[in-house]
């Protein structure tokens, strides 16, 4: 998920300040260094998400993790874990997505969170309802803001309505379907709103220098 970025240079203009140390632990300093670094970048990258995004789930605020360096693979590794990533590289890369079993609550026909979803677990207590023909409890109801007296109704209406969740009300002598939740058959565009890359690179400026030259320190002690 994300690009590379080349330290190669730094270390070699850098290692030049003090040629006393043992060859042996050149690898063992480096590795020392890229690690703080993606360590840094890491914290940043956690730092900047309510930035740039819209009130982050406390589950994105812990999307990053860093596999360190090695002395014998010299490489630190910033990510975004498995399941953060799936919703995140939109964010970062934006592009077109093509529609997902995903559902989006319509305005004003059922209550959000914090965080403007809606409750975890929800929409799967609603559709197994609507498949019982059951109706919600009151405790329910009241959580959702949706009427503990309508049945609801699970599946595709047709008429050019998207599959979703609705709740049948009396019109007349009739009844109508009201949506609560559907789910999109259309493609969504996002466009890039979070700097990944610009915030890792910014960080590898302002510190890998001053972290390898840690390093250094560390590991002409450890030689000792």
């Amino acid at each position: 998920m994300f690009p590379t970025i080349s330290v190669s240079s730094d270390i070699e203009r850098l290692a030049k300040w003090d040629r006393v140390m043992a060859a042996d632990q050149v690898p063992f300093a480096t590795a020392l260094a890229l690690t703080k670094t993606a360590q840094d970048a890491e914290r940043e990258l956690t730092a900047a998400l309510p930035r740039e995004l819209d009130k982050p789930t406390p589950f994105t605020m812990r999307a990053w993790g860093v596999s360190k360096a090695t002395k014998r693979a010299l490489t630190a590794t910033i990510y975004a874990k498995d399941a953060q990533a799936k919703y995140l590289r939109w964010q970062v890369y934006g592009g077109q997505r093509a529609p997902a079993r995903v559902a989006q609550r319509l305005p004003t026909a059922i209550k959000v969170n914090d965080f403007g979803n809606i409750p975890r677990g929800e929409i799967a207590r609603l559709i197994k309802l609507a498949q019982e023909g059951k109706r919600l409890t009151r405790a329910r109801a009241a959580k959702l803001g949706v009427s503990s007296k309508v049945d609801l109704f699970y599946g595709d209406p047709g008429d050019g309505m998207p599959a979703g969740v609705y709740k049948r009300v009396q019109h007349g002598a009739e009844h109508r379907l009201v949506p609560l939740v559907v789910f999109p058959r259309v493609s969504a565009r996002y466009r890039a709103r979070f700097p990944m890359r610009a915030i890792v690179e910014r960080v590898v400026r302002a510190r890998f220098a001053s972290n390898y030259r840690d390093a250094w320190a560390q590991a002409l002690r450890s030689a000792r």
